[in-house]
């Protein structure tokens, strides 16, 4: 884990420097020292201040929940269509988690159906909703199993490896999302491996996961999933 700089420290000090120009050169070295030196202690105040800090680089900030709300329920109802159990769900079940200060476990939602119906477009909207930087987001983690995880004989190695960055990464932003895609085709063991950051517990060593939200993809049920989809439709029903 590294620490960014906010972009905007070092740009600042080079315009105070340039703005001194000639007066610059007239100072001895004493006084712009300590011009230099106030300079850098102002500009080192203002970052500080973490609202003014997240204009320059990326934060974990929560939004309002009302306009998580607001822009989840706007996206998924301009762009993903013949999913509006998914769309109310979705809304419902994201809103209903942020406006809870203390919730008792994490939010897991589990997408289910074959390929090209929205899965991974759902997840990235939800990203969306939280991070202005979406799936780029460094508070955002997404795997795809057959390329995260393809060989069996590692999968002690994946699971320590998986431990390690979901720890590592919810320590640095409790409202972290974690993305599973192809969960069919993830090797058996290796999702016990998160099991316990999905259950009932305040913290585990020191760390709380309760607000962080994880999302799974999955093909399995996809066909029983389009056989009442098509029931539904052929009845005239949502």
């Amino acid at each position: 884990m590294k620490l960014l700089r906010a972009p905007g420290a070092v740009w600042g000090l080079a315009l105070v420097l340039w703005q001194l120009g000639p007066a610059a050169r007239a100072m001895d070295p004493i006084t712009m020292g300590i011009a230099l030196a106030g300079t850098a202690s102002a500009l080192t105040g203002l970052i500080s201040l973490p609202r003014l800090y997240c204009y320059f680089a990326e934060c974990c900030l929560e939004r309002p929940p009302p306009q998580v709300g607001r822009d989840l329920k706007d996206n998924l109802g301009k762009k993903v269509f013949g999913q509006h159990l998914v769309s109310e769900v979705i809304v419902k079940a994201v809103t209903g988690f942020l406006a809870n200060p203390n919730p008792k476990k994490p939010l897991a939602l589990s997408l289910h159906g074959w390929t090209g119906t929205g899965k991974n477009f759902v997840s990235k909207i939800v990203a969306e909703s939280l991070y202005d930087e979406g799936l780029k987001s460094r508070y955002v983690h997404q795997f795809v199993s057959t390329l995260h995880f393809p060989h069996q004989q590692n999968i002690s190695h994946y699971k320590d490896q998986l431990q390690t960055w979901i720890r590592g990464n919810v320590s640095a932003c409790g409202r972290s999302i974690f993305i599973f895609d192809e969960m069919d085709k993830m090797h058996a063991g290796l999702i016990d491996s998160i099991k316990p950051f999905l259950e009932y517990y305040e913290e585990i060593d020191g760390i709380s996961y309760r607000k962080a939200i994880f999302i799974f993809l999955s093909n399995a049920g996809a066909e029983r999933i389009t056989e009442v989809a098509l029931d539904y439709w052929k009845r005239g029903k949502k």
